[in-house]
């Protein structure tokens, strides 16, 4: 393919480990590193005319109007799973192989995932903040014990599942809702299905699994949030449009339910955000995939498939195989 030359935007990549990059570097490629930089800067969109392949993250949104500058490129490696950045239909139009690094970081969120239940549940951060400002509350705070309550998953993929696993732990009670129902796993981890509308009205805590697409815009909104219980907690570490925020608002400040902890946003970063100002909701910036282990992971996986796709191999988690089969002949 001759010299081979990468864009790489996505501001995580090798941030905490760079034998990666060497590896990408070892590998012949000609790397353009201008991660953190953007469209907003005229030396991004000068690199876009000249590069093969981009290595992108969740601030880029690859779409028709960047492919258009970008007529060279062939190759889009997203880092992490989700594909709400990338117009996967722009790229077919545009001859542009898609791959993304799904299941490298499935623990990390799902730690998040409970590290945000328990801080809900038991206020840690409200105890945190009281504490620090001279207050002596121990007698005033109530939390909510998550032993043997009601887990609603909505989403049972690898994520979810990863959830359910240590849900098991504190002898919860798993139920989950997914069209593409895992039937072995939920027989093993005696998880039961149901319809999402029960779900919400059953479950102490609900949590979300699903990536964004049209069908999961606003899922979750002032109907949906007036059917769960009054002591209900939310937990989303999908993605930010799912969750519809204003409704949230309300439904937290009115107590609707009692409370959600949220790390992603409809919009990033979420400077305007109501949820902002409520103290029974625990906010965090987007950094569920972010441990050493999940960024080493994504890391090493979108570079593999990037190599891969050097030496005229398909890399293993192809989106759109059809430009595959059309960039071989």
């Amino acid at each position: 393919m001759g010299e081979f030359s990468v864009l790489i935007e996505a501001r995580p990549f090798c941030a905490f480990d760079k034998v990666p990059m060497e590896q990408l570097r070892n590998s012949g490629m000609e790397l353009i590193d201008m991660r953190g930089s953007g469209l907003e800067d005229s030396k991004f969109i000068d690199a876009l005319k000249q590069v093969d392949a981009i290595l992108c993250g969740n601030d880029l949104v690859v779409n028709d109007e960047v492919l258009k500058m970008a007529p060279r490129v062939r190759a889009i490696a997203k880092l992490g799973a989700g594909l709400d950045t990338v117009d996967i239909q722009a790229a077919t139009r545009h001859n542009a192989l898609v791959f993304h690094t799904p299941g490298a970081n499935n623990q990390a969120v799902a730690d998040h995932t409970f590290a945000l239940i328990l801080n809900v549940a038991r206020r840690i951060i409200y105890c945190d903040r009281s504490l620090r400002e001279k207050r002596w509350e121990h007698t005033k705070i109530m939390g909510l014990e998550i032993w043997q309550k009601t887990l609603g998953l909505v989403g049972l993929g690898a994520i979810g599942r990863c959830v359910a696993l240590r849900a098991k732990g504190f002898q919860m009670r798993v139920v989950a809702y997914d069209p593409f129902w895992p039937t072995d796993f939920a027989r093993e981890q005696s998880i039961e299905k149901m319809e999402i509308e029960e779900l919400l009205k059953v479950s102490d805590i609900i949590s979300i699994h699903v990536p964004l697409i049209p069908e999961t815009q606003s899922m979750i909104n002032a109907k949906t949030l007036g059917s769960m219980k009054p002591s209900a907690i939310l937990i989303n570490a999908a993605r930010g449009g799912i969750v519809n925020e204003t409704d949230l608002y309300h439904a937290l400040k009115n107590r609707v339910i009692a409370g959600a902890g949220i790390d992603v946003f409809e919009n990033e970063p979420p400077s305007e955000s109501p949820l902002l100002e409520l103290d029974n909701v625990v906010l965090t910036p987007h950094t569920a995939a972010f441990t050493f282990e999940g960024m080493h992971n994504m890391s090493v996986g979108v570079v593999e498939q990037l190599i891969e796709y050097c030496n005229g191999n398909k890399p293993a988690y192809t989106v759109n195989p059809e430009v595959w089969d059309a960039q071989r002949v």
